[in-house]
């Protein structure tokens, strides 16, 4: 995770200024009123005559392709007594062509979420009727606002989404040439929705934002300063939390389902260009891009300002991608990017999602395909587990290292077979709970150093399953504190209303457990000793970008916290602050009053939710995924980036999660070692 947030920052830097002449279209965006050609006329509304799903007429039945590489486009239609019919109620009707990669229409490609899975609304295609879902509906009808036909090619319609042994084969070859449906798209249009007053407030502010953007970027000299204040201005706006506004104004639009789903990855980074849609708006993915990057001119208060940093991850992976693709078409290698298999396939599988589970890995075949990168053809016939396998044991030959066990951990995959080395991609940051734990270890800290600079050894086993790996032993687990629960539902992640102040709450329930870990060390005879320790060993594993606390900072807040969280009426503590912070600094968050100086001691650290502190048998300190247990072993696996906790089980040992152990990072357990040492472990 790490080497790809490094990708984007160098990738940023190498073409901010390049594309700024490409960034000048967020000042002449289409709008609705240059769409296309539009219909002449006032519209009236013609409610009631839209097509929902009738009884007793006969049903569209799809006629297989005349050849597996061809695929069918739909041509929507509108009748000459609907020219004043208002597109929301406009029935929907059209024809089917098949059509060839090397001979068809001009077409455009459609990019929505397909929603509530309910068949509730018809098509008629050719005189029969087709179900399709009311989000198909809405953004076919979108489509047609304005229009007398459009040639569009709809997932969901032109490919048969039957579940017969026929239609299944046929889909598995549609998904595996989406890369090239997308490409051949004259435009790529995606449909966020209806809108309602917060999207079209976003909407306003992604527009002034690009377009303040653009004239500070590209301003003369002597005018540059007064630009840059008043983009600022503006920003400090569109930041600003308000009871209106909990999480600012942006927070419209990209909490909208689209922005969370995996499909739309390529269909935006394989597109020649891209238009969003969302109620009366119209914008260019420039404009999307642009200004929801805080970082580029940059915003000058971004560094206080945290929020800045949040919204421009919602489109960064798509847009780099896409830049990628084209500059792999134009002729340079991948290495350039300095991009591997799984970094690709791991981020989106962090926070995106997806209805079918092996849709995280078909979804982003596209990609993959384009930039060079072998994974397995989509094939809905096989098993879960050995999509995810076969992903895996693809990235472990594509990196040609155990670069993918630094994202490992124990998951609810195993209850469904997956082997404990196979990343369990179904899940996402934005679904975790206590009922629904993570299903990848999230951790930016890593360090060649802890295994010497080795290079991995791996071996499959013979049954497929199982993974052989050499390292050395450091120690089994012997203490094991609470982890740092977080439930998403309660924060911008999974779209709470407001901040509630469960995150804090966590890290205070586990704090005090986490003290005790350390204090039961030998070493540290008082707790001033403890608490210095304590914090070294969290500054440590946590790398976070996002705060430059100093460490005796860290220190006195967090004692703090630790205090609070050994104190038998911990309810009555709300306000969360050390005694030398700003007393004009302090803001609400759920049930606790907090310090600006607390809050970024709290985010420097935040990389340890859903971790735990431990110690091992021999005394070295550590954090590890929320179930690790004692009994566990913490090892060293060659040519890895971090430590590792394994599980002994019947024929080896299952793969817990990655490590940080505080004294080992940089090479100092290994060092000490030698090839005597060396074992193979069987991961299963």
């Amino acid at each position: 995770m790490k080497r790809l947030s490094r990708i984007f920052s160098r990738r940023k830097q190498r073409n901010q200024d390049a594309s700024t002449e490409r960034q000048a279209n967020a000042q002449q965006l289409p709008t609705d009123s240059n769409d296309d050609a539009l219909l002449s006329g006032q519209p009236t509304s013609d409610a009631g005559n839209a097509s929902r799903v009738e009884v007793g007429r006969p049903m569209f039945q799809y006629v297989p392709l005349k050849t597996p590489s061809n695929f069918r486009i739909l041509r929507l239609q509108r009748k000459l007594r609907e020219t004043n019919t208002l597109h929301e109620d406009l029935p929907l009707r059209g024809t089917i062509i098949e059509a060839s990669l090397d001979n068809h229409p001009e077409y455009f490609a459609l990019s929505y979420t397909w929603g509530d899975p309910a068949l509730c609304e018809e098509i008629d295609i050719d005189g029969k009727a087709l179900n399709i879902t009311a989000n198909c509906a809405s953004a076919l009808r979108r489509m047609m606002r304005g229009k007398v036909s459009r040639t569009i090619w709809v997932d969901s319609i032109c490919i048969n989404q039957a579940n017969t042994p026929e239609a299944v084969t046929e889909r598995n070859i549609q998904v595996a040439m989406m890369d090239e449906i997308y490409r051949h798209a004259v435009q790529v249009n995606v449909h966020l929705g209806s809108g309602d007053q917060a999207s079209d407030v976003a909407c306003e502010a992604l527009k002034s934002l690009a377009q303040a953007y653009l004239a500070a970027k590209t301003a003369h000299p002597h005018q540059r300063e007064a630009l840059q204040r008043k983009y600022d201005d503006l920003a400090d706006d569109v930041l600003m939390t308000t009871p209106e506004y909990p999480y600012g104004k942006l927070h419209g639009i990209f909490r909208l389902p689209w922005f969370k789903r995996t499909w739309v990855v390529q269909e935006v980074a394989l597109a020649q260009k891209v238009m969003f849609y969302c109620g009366k708006h119209l914008m260019h993915v420039t404009t999307m891009v642009v200004g929801a990057d805080f970082t580029r001119l940059p915003y000058s208060n971004l560094n206080a300002n945290t929020s800045g940093r949040y919204w421009r991850i919602h489109l960064e992976y798509h847009d780099t991608m896409g830049e990628f693709i084209r500059r792999r078409e134009q002729g340079e290698p991948t290495s350039n990017f300095g991009i591997k298999l799984t970094d690709l396939l791991v981020l989106p599988a962090l926070s995106l999602e997806a209805t079918r589970p092996e849709d995280k890995i078909f979804g982003l075949y596209g990609i993959c395909k384009r930039l060079g990168f072998e994974i397995p053809a989509p094939d809905y016939r096989k098993p879960l587990a050995v999509v995810y396998t076969e992903a895996a044991r693809a990235m472990l030959r594509g990196d040609q290292s155990l670069n993918l066990l630094s994202m490992v951990q124990e998951s609810p995959g195993w209850s469904r077979g997956l082997p404990s080395w196979v990343p369990d991609f179904s899940g996402s940051t934005r679904k975790w709970s206590p009922s629904n734990p993570p299903h990848m270890y999230l951790s930016k800290r890593e360090n060649r150093n802890v295994s010497g600079q080795t290079q991995s050894e791996y071996q499959f086993e013979p049954d497929g399953r199982g993974l052989r790996v050499k390292g050395r032993r450091l120690s089994p687990i012997s203490v094991v504190g609470q982890p740092w629960i977080v439930d998403s539902s309660t924060n911008i992640l999974g779209d709470a209303q407001a901040q509630t102040g469960q995150y804090t709450a966590g890290l205070i329930d586990c704090l005090r457990s986490w003290f005790d870990v350390v204090r039961s060390q030998p070493e540290c005879v008082r707790d001033s000793d403890a608490m210095e320790t304590l914090v070294r060993v969290l500054a440590d594993e946590a790398c976070t970008p996002y705060s430059t606390e100093p460490m005796e900072s860290l220190v006195r807040h967090l004692s703090v916290l630790v205090a609070i969280s050994g104190s038998s009426d911990r309810a009555l503590h709300t306000i969360l602050a050390d005694r030398q912070d700003n007393p004009g600094g302090f803001s609400d968050v759920g049930n606790f009053t907090v310090s600006a100086e607390m809050q970024r001691a709290i985010l420097h650290i935040s990389d340890l939710t859903w971790k735990a502190a431990f110690r091992t048998a021999h005394d070295h300190l550590g954090t590890g995924t929320h179930s690790a247990k004692t009994g566990d072993v913490v090892v060293v696996l060659q040519g890895c980036t971090t430590a590792a906790i394994v599980r002994p089980c019947r024929g080896g040992f299952k793969y817990v999660s990655p490590a940080h152990v505080h004294g080992i990072m940089n090479g100092e357990f290994w060092n000490s070692g030698s090839s005597s040492d060396d074992e193979w472990f069987v991961l299963t």
